[in-house]
């Protein structure tokens, strides 16, 4: 695989629900072409990521059910938590870049920043669902909230899973 194929892969599907295909064996591209090839990954990921948000609007809306009145309350606070959601999302973005450009001569420092990065993200994650719970309580019923958390946690856990079968391990 290509120097960074794996990169372009794992970011995509980080965003998207199906995965690419892997990319081709060939020789590490120069680097300007590298350089090249990364803007243009990163202009598809934001494309990509704009995308994806619409799509996961719409599945939220067709499975929580809401109210006209749930509705009023619900979407502003839905856009204000996955504005945050987002800022994890770039923090991932990230750590992959970074594990995509340190991957041939990773050393045990950067493998070991990487890894406080990777909790320090788990923990900002699990911090958004615990800061937003009580407010999404005040706006819907229990029930309507546990099917939203799910409905995150499904849509998560597929992007994650995709993403980690396009990962591959610490040499």
């Amino acid at each position: 695989m290509r120097k960074h194929g794996w990169f372009l892969t794992c970011v995509c599907t980080l965003v998207a629900f199906a995965f690419a295909p892997g990319l081709a064996s060939g020789q590490q591209p120069a680097a300007p072409q590298a350089d090249e090839a990364k803007a243009e990954a990163m202009q598809d990921i934001h494309l990509t990521r704009t995308l994806i948000a619409a799509e996961r609007q719409t599945i939220v809306t067709k499975a929580m059910d809401l109210t006209p009145e749930e509705m009023q309350t619900f979407w502003p606070l839905y856009r204000e938590y996955r504005l945050e959601a987002a800022k994890i999302g770039d923090r991932i973005v990230a750590l992959i870049a970074t594990y995509a450009n340190a991957y041939e001569d990773l050393t045990d420092d950067t493998a070991n920043e990487l890894l406080a990065e990777f909790v320090s993200i788990e923990k900002a994650r699990a911090n958004l669902k615990a800061k937003y719970l009580p407010k999404f309580k005040k706006v819907l019923p229990a029930r309507k909230v546990a099917r939203f958390y799910q409905l995150e946690n499904k849509l998560d856990v597929t992007i994650l899973n995709q993403m980690a079968e396009n990962i591959p391990l610490v040499r």
